[in-house]
Parts: C-alpha cells; sequence; structure tokens
C-alpha cells in the first residue's frame, strides 16, 4: 500500500483546452503519472471514446520535465506537444502528482543540454549521394554535446531530445534530408524545390528517445543545393533523471 496515495491529486483536461497544476507555498510538484490519449471512457466522454489503449509514448516524460520541481505548472493537452497516439479518438490528458517539502531527487536542478548550429557556407552536394550535413559553427551549444567538425550530437544521458532543422533551398533545387540515430533512420526532412521559380524554406522537428552516447546526425538523401539560413539545426533536451 502506497502510504503517500492520500496525497496524490488529480487533474485532468480534455484535449485542446490548457489548464494548470499548483501547489501550496513552500512545497513543490512531484509528478506521480502522466497519460496524453484515452484510456476510460469517464475522463472528457465527448466524441469517440472507443479506445482503452491510446496514449503517446512521451507524455509522462514531457509533463514531467515542465512541472517537477515547480510550484505552479501550466499545461496544454495538445496533439502539437504530445503527438497523435491515435486518430479520430477524443483524448486528453491526467495527470496524477503530489506536493512535497525538503530535498527529493526529481527535485534536484535539471541539467542543460541544448545547441543551435548553422552552417556559414552554400552547401552543393552530389544528387544522389548521401552525406553527412556539417553545421560548422553555434550560436549556444550548452552541455558541449554538439560537434562542429564532425557534425555528430553524442548523447550525454538518458532522455527525450527534440531535433529541429532548417533548410533554404533555392530555385529548382533540392535538398532532402534524413535524422538518424547510430546510422539508423529516425526521420525524413522533405525540400523538394525543383518546379518552384522562387526560394523554399523548409523546417523539420522530431522528438528521439535517447540513451548515452547515441549520436545523432543529419545526412542527405536527395539533395543539390542549400544556403545557409542561420538556424539549420537545433536541439534541447526535455529531461534529465524522471
Amino acid at each position: 500500500m502506497d502510504i503517500f496515495a492520500k496525497y496524490i491529486k488529480p487533474f485532468a483536461i480534455c484535449a485542446d483546452q490548457k489548464g494548470f497544476i499548483r501547489c501550496e507555498k513552500g512545497t513543490k510538484i512531484k509528478v506521480i503519472s502522466a497519460i496524453y490519449g484515452r484510456t476510460d471512457d469517464k475522463v472528457c466522454p465527448y466524441g469517440n471514446t472507443n479506445s482503452r489503449t491510446c496514449r503517446s509514448l512521451t507524455s509522462q516524460m514531457k509533463v514531467k520535465w515542465s512541472c517537477n520541481g515547480y510550484r505552479t505548472c501550466h499545461l496544454y493537452a495538445s496533439d502539437q506537444i504530445f503527438g497523435n497516439p491515435c486518430s479520430n479518438i477524443s483524448k486528453y490528458l491526467k495527470v496524477k502528482y503530489r506536493c512535497v517539502k525538503g530535498p527529493d531527487a526529481c527535485l534536484k536542478g535539471k541539467e542543460i543540454v541544448a545547441f543551435n548550429a548553422y552552417t556559414k557556407n552554400h552547401l552543393t552536394p552530389n544528387r544522389n549521394s548521401p552525406v553527412n550535413v556539417v553545421y560548422n559553427a553555434v550560436y549556444y551549444n550548452y552541455g558541449n554535446a554538439y560537434s562542429t567538425q564532425s557534425g555528430y550530437f553524442t548523447t550525454p544521458s538518458d532522455g527525450l531530445y527534440v531535433f529541429t532543422w532548417t533548410s533554404l533551398v533555392a530555385t529548382k533545387k533540392i535538398f532532402d534530408t534524413e535524422i538518424l540515430v547510430n546510422g539508423v533512420r529516425k526521420g525524413l526532412g522533405n525540400c523538394n524545390n525543383e518546379l518552384n521559380p522562387g526560394y523554399e524554406n523548409c523546417a523539420n522537428t522530431v522528438p528521439l528517445v535517447l540513451k548515452t552516447g547515441d549520436k545523432v546526425n543529419i545526412r542527405t538523401t536527395t539533395a543539390n543545393f542549400c544556403i545557409w539560413t542561420g538556424k539549420a539545426l537545433k536541439a534541447g533536451k526535455f529531461n534529465k533523471k524522471i
């Protein structure tokens, strides 16, 4: 039996709604669980409630990172934040949390791992020969996990990371890319401008649950020209130890 069960507070909001959780003065939030999706028909009983197995795989990580250690935490139940684990199903965000005092492992300072890198050059790869894209300059590189020499991000600790890369492609050119983890494709970024008379700007975002030592990089799939954008690759970590 959990002796702290009576102190656990429930909170729920329906999809596309905003809300917040708050603790009393002198205490901080400790998230016990968080589900975005649908596992029962009693919460937000509107629309299609037939699923009992719909849940975002990243919802608990994201809510813990956003809320743990704070007195107030604002939340937004949205596919844009948690992904869409089940189409055509009415979803909700359900959180259980406690308000705690004193030192607690989950409330230690959050390690900052984030970088914003760009390339100082125009890229002109061979169209059908994949090459690693090296963003050779940085605006910031907290945690020093990204290498401007190799173009690889080496994961310093387990957690959820979100990567965004942006490409500006010249007239009638193409710059399709993929994001790799240890050489395995985890997402695609298509930027085909071959039929357009002007420039095309493309952005792609991929969340990744990574282990310490994993290597992440961007590689072309089909590409022949890309112009420096100033914000070519950005990444940040959403949790440390949760």
